[in-house]
C-alpha cells in the first residue's frame, strides 16, 4: 500500500474519533410538549405536568367558553385555537414576550396561560379570543373595554367587588377620567384602571344592553355620544350617582392588599 493512502486512511479514523468524542461530550436535554384536540380548540401542555391536572385545565377552559358566550349573549364558539400552558411568567416571557399571567392572540389563533390552581387567567384570556373572534379586534380608544369585559368576565381579586372598588377609587380620589382610560389605558396604575374599567363595562351592559356597547367597541370612544347619547362626563356622573346610592357613606378597603394583585 503506498504511503499516500496510509495517510488518508489514519487521517479518516482520527476525524471519525474526533467527531465521535465530540458528540459524546455535547450535552442536550430533551423538552418535550404534548397535545390534545377537543373540538375546535388543541390544548398543549409539558409532559411532566399529569394527566388529572390537564383535564382540570381543559374543563377549565371549556367551562369559561360557556359562561363568556352566555355573558355576551352569544351562542356557539367555533374557531380553531391553540392554548398554550406555561408554567412561570419567565416561561410566558420567553414565548410571548411579555410576562403577564395570559396573552390572547387571535390573529396567531393562540393564547397563552399560566396553570394555576388559583386566580386563574383563563377566564380573562378565553373572554379576549371570543369577543376579538365574534366583534373584531376593537378600535384603541376601545382597549379599556378589551381589558374590561376580560375583567368582568374573569371575576375581580377576591374579597374585593367591582362596586366596592370603584367606590373606593371615587373616595380616595385614585379613580381615572374616562377619557384618560380611552387614550393611554396602559399607561394607568393598573389594578385601577383594570377593575374600574370591568365596573363600567358592567355599568353600560347591565343598564344599556350589549348592542350599543358592541357599537362602541367597533367605532371608538369618540363616538358615545353618538351611541349612547351621552359624552364622557355625563357618564362619570351616572357612575358617581350609581356608587354614591349604593355606598352613601365611605366604606373600609384593603388599599395595600388590593395593590398587591390577584
Amino acid at each position: 500500500m503506498k504511503l499516500g493512502k496510509i495517510i488518508i486512511i489514519i487521517l479518516s479514523v482520527f476525524i471519525v474519533s474526533c467527531s465521535n468524542n465530540s458528540e459524546k461530550k455535547e450535552e442536550w436535554s430533551k423538552i418535550t410538549r404534548e397535545s390534545k384536540k377537543i373540538n375546535n380548540i388543541t390544548y398543549y401542555f409539558s409532559s411532566e405536568i399529569d394527566i388529572l391536572r390537564r383535564n382540570y385545565a381543559i374543563k377549565e377552559c371549556q367551562n369559561s367558553i360557556i359562561e363568556n358566550l352566555k355573558l355576551i349573549k352569544e351562542t356557539e364558539f367555533t374557531n380553531e385555537m391553540d392554548i398554550e400552558f406555561v408554567e412561570s411568567r419567565k416561561e410566558m416571557l420567553k414565548y410571548t414576550g411579555m410576562g403577564a399571567q395570559g396573552m390572547a392572540f387571535p390573529k396567531r389563533n393562540t393564547l397563552f396561560t399560566l396553570l394555576k390552581d388559583e386566580g386563574s387567567p383563563i377566564k380573562h384570556e378565553v373572554m379576549h379570543m371570543i369577543t376579538m373572534y365574534k366583534w373584531g379586534i376593537p378600535s384603541e380608544s376601545s382597549t379599556w373595554m378589551n381589558e374590561g369585559l376580560a375583567t368582568y368576565a374573569g371575576g375581580s381579586c377576591p374579597g374585593f367587588s367591582l362596586s366596592e372598588s370603584y367606590k373606593y377609587f371615587i373616595q380616595s380620589k385614585k379613580v381615572i377620567s374616562m377619557k384618560n382610560l380611552a387614550i393611554n389605558f396602559y399607561g394607568n396604575p393598573e389594578m385601577i384602571a383594570y377593575t374600574q374599567s370591568a365596573f363600567v363595562c358592567k355599568f353600560l351592559i347591565d343598564n344599556y344592553g350589549l348592542g350599543k356597547f358592541k357599537l362602541l367597541w367597533k367605532n371608538g370612544f369618540n363616538e358615545l355620544q353618538s351611541i349612547y347619547g351621552f359624552n364622557n362626563q355625563e357618564l362619570e356622573m351616572s357612575l358617581l350617582e350609581f356608587i354614591t346610592k349604593k355606598y352613601s357613606t365611605e366604606i373600609e378597603f384593603n388599599w395595600n392588599k388590593f395593590n398587591e394583585g390577584c
